[in-house]
């Protein structure tokens, strides 16, 4: 016995741990208590079956004795595996607790033999056989020796099922941490996404507007074109920063909206392209994520008043991966080219992506030969018909 109670879990259970594990003790015992205590009912009717078989001369009691007298024990069983677990094994008087484990074990041990006798009498007609409890015709050694094995042997089963019991209750209470971890993982992960959103959507809507005040009093007409299209952002930055993920058919719209506000701007200084390939206008990608990337190349792209740029703005499928790419195909001169990553909507992009798929994304910043600046993003392609429900 003292060796299967320090498996069970200590009374000091956290006040966070989920349901099962810490408010469904008679769950747990009916769910180990039951199955194991038909084993031991089979097997012993079994074993009692074979050794007359092998021996005849050998008086048993019959198959139909043995199993009232399981079923006899059983709501002792129960009771005694569920103050077993009430008990547990507190970090603090442990030698009070291995007392009243030894005491439940030997308790339920000693009415192994009365709840054989019983029956049997009760089978046989005899209450005279009631006095085989105290008194045997056989002599007082072999009544001893049939109360020390009838007991011995039911105690080690009962050592065995409580083993099985807090072994059970040590595998829940690890489960239900894991998924506790996982949700806490999960939480965590969205509290960062949102304050990334919280960080893009200002720094969107101040460089935005900060374009429309710059044109308002040179050319109001251009101006009022752009705070129309502004006032269409703002909705739909408000609507998508709500999604976690949208169609990139979606969100080549809103970067199409925000590249030609910008084009209002910087009139034949800026223009723009933007493919998106059927198969790919239906996989999702995060909300707002190609806005500070196409934001970066217009900023970089015409730093300089005489400064013309083209950005493009590209998506295919390769395989299980999502490819979107935002070019600046202004020429840099070398002392002026970016460095790579920065920016805060880049930071923040690489940083949503890395919140989101972890390890399975990937965010590139390169110049090429020509001087032109690539963006490139890499996602798993998830179509947004097959995406499961949130």
């Amino acid at each position: 016995m003292a060796q299967t109670a320090p498996t069970l879990s200590t009374s000091r259970e956290p006040a966070a741990l989920p349901l099962a594990a810490a408010q469904s003790p008679w769950q747990l015992v009916f769910a180990v208590a039951l199955p194991f205590w038909a084993f031991m009912t089979t097997t012993r009717i079994v074993m009692f079956l074979l050794t007359t078989a092998r021996n005849p001369l050998v008086i048993v009691s019959p198959p139909g004795v043995r199993l009232v007298q399981h079923l006899l024990l059983l709501p002792l069983l129960l009771l005694a595996y569920r103050a077993a677990l009430a008990i547990g094994w507190p970090e603090k008087r442990r030698a009070v607790a291995l007392l009243g484990h030894i005491a439940l074990a030997i308790g339920f041990a000693l009415c192994a033999r009365p709840s054989l006798v019983v029956p049997q009498a009760l089978h046989d007609g005899d209450l005279t056989l009631l006095r085989e409890l105290f008194d045997s015709e056989l002599g007082p050694q072999v009544l001893r020796n049939l109360w020390l094995s009838q007991t011995f042997d039911f105690l080690l089963s009962y050592c065995f099922g409580l083993a099985l019991l807090a072994g059970a209750r040590t595998y829940r209470q690890l489960r239900d941490e894991k998924l506790r971890a996982a949700k806490l993982q999960r939480d965590w992960v969205q509290a960062r996404l949102q304050a990334l959103r919280k960080q893009l959507n200002p720094h969107f809507l101040f460089n935005t507007l900060n374009t429309a005040v710059t044109v308002l009093r040179h050319e109001p007409i251009v101006a009022e074109k752009m705070l129309v299209g502004l006032s269409e952002l703002l909705r739909r930055t408000l609507r998508e920063g709500e999604n976690e993920q949208v169609p990139l058919e979606r969100e080549a719209d809103f970067v199409r909206k925000y590249l030609e506000i910008q084009r209002l701007r910087f009139s034949d200084r800026l223009a723009f392209a933007i493919d998106v390939p059927a198969d790919t206008q239906r996989a999702l990608v995060p909300g707002l994520l190609l806005q500070p990337l196409a934001e970066n190349a217009v900023v970089h792209g015409v730093s300089r008043e005489d400064d013309s740029v083209r950005i493009e703005v590209r998506a295919r499928r390769e395989a299980d991966r999502l490819i979107l790419e935002v070019e600046n195909s202004a020429a840099w001169p070398a002392p002026n080219r970016p460095a790579s990553g920065s920016g805060i909507g880049l930071s923040a992009t690489r940083e949503r992506l890395r919140a989101m798929f972890g390890s399975h994304q990937d965010v590139q910043l390169a110049t090429r030969s020509d001087g032109s600046v690539v963006a490139r993003v890499s996602i798993p392609f998830v179509d947004a018909g097959a995406a499961p429900a949130a």
